[in-house]
């Protein structure tokens, strides 16, 4: 009876043992562990992480031929671009440059050559790039940088908000990123999704604050998760572009403040609590995180709306044109 005993309790060891790694590894990626909690599909963080990848890779496999050529399109089509989304002054789109289309010399108009290299299309109103810029990366190092933080961030929030929510998050906060960004980028362009990421690991730490003032959800895993796997290839790629000054910092402030901002419309402040009477305040934060986020979108429309487009003076002065190479500033 003894035996069957001691036999009986290292087989329930044992299984709580498995038990626990399956747990452990679930909770990587899981924010609440609460019972009976409904659990979505991450379908919209995925599906743009192999979207990234598959961009990427398709510079790397087709080196020459239509697909290559292809390819550098799409990055100069949904690049961030401030002269193909804002107009140039009158008296420099109409001065007379060298140019070289079809392999003829002579001379061109500058709003010639700034629209052929825009593809004319809705030139020079090109909202959209604002959001096919998320799409676009320059190299493995910068994909590898947001892809890491994309998932660690994305999954969580995805799992126990669903996808209409975070899509809301990740858009919402990649706008802001490219309109603060397309005041500041000048005549160089952009690509990367980093002002979506901001905006998600603002909102992340703002649900595990909250987290944390309910006394559930504080899960050590998921602190040295997020520690290992997200800041330090953040701090290894900051540091990189830093040192080559190729980092639109002026994004990442942007897309974060909104990741804030909608992180306070849900959860209100969770570090500010009035024991008394604290939900009607909480309920005004909320209110006012709206209002904020609606004015701040406004402001930064208005702003955009009266620049003019910067001189490109590499068409200004040369006529060179674009020569088929990805030279981009980051978002990181």
């Amino acid at each position: 009876m003894d035996v069957e005993e001691t036999s009986s309790v290292k087989l329930a060891h044992t299984a709580s043992k498995k038990c626990s790694l399956f747990t452990w590894f679930r909770r990587l990626f899981t924010l609440d562990n609460l019972p009976n909690q409904k659990q979505h599909f991450p379908v919209f963080i995925i599906t743009m992480s192999i979207l990234h990848i598959v961009i990427l890779l398709l510079i790397y496999v087709t080196r020459t031929g239509d697909v290559h050529r292809f390819i550098l399109a799409l990055y100069r089509f949904g690049r961030l671009y401030v002269p193909c989304m804002r107009p140039t002054v009158s008296h420099i789109r109409m001065r007379s440059v060298p140019c070289n289309i079809f392999g003829k010399g002579g001379m061109c108009s500058y709003d010639d050559l700034i629209k052929q290299e825009c593809f004319s299309f809705a030139y020079p109103h090109q909202i959209w790039r604002m959001i096919t810029v998320s799409c676009l990366h320059s190299n493995w190092l910068h994909l590898v940088s947001n892809l890491s933080a994309q998932l660690i961030q994305g999954i969580p929030i995805e799992l126990k908000y669903g996808t209409p929510y975070t899509l809301v998050i990740y858009w919402l906060s990649g706008i802001g990123a490219s309109l603060v960004g397309l005041i500041r980028l000048g005549s160089e362009g952009a690509v990367g999704a980093s002002g979506c990421l901001h905006g998600l690991m603002l909102f992340l730490i703002m649900d595990r604050l909250s987290a944390l003032k309910t006394k559930h959800g504080y899960d050590r895993v998921f602190i040295i998760l997020q520690l290992v796997f997200l800041m330090l290839p953040y701090a290894v790629t900051s540091a990189t572009l830093i040192i080559q000054y190729r980092v639109v910092h002026d994004a990442h402030v942007g897309g974060a403040l909104v990741g804030f901002l909608l992180g306070i419309q849900a959860f209100g402040l969770p570090l500010f609590c009035i024991c008394k009477n604290d939900d009607i305040h909480q309920k005004i934060f909320r209110q006012l995180a709206i209002v904020l986020l609606i004015l701040y979108f406004l402001m930064i429309v208005v702003v955009f709306l009266q620049i003019d487009a910067p001189i490109v003076d590499r068409i200004l002065y040369s006529g060179i044109m674009y020569n088929g190479t990805i030279d981009y500033q980051y978002f990181e």
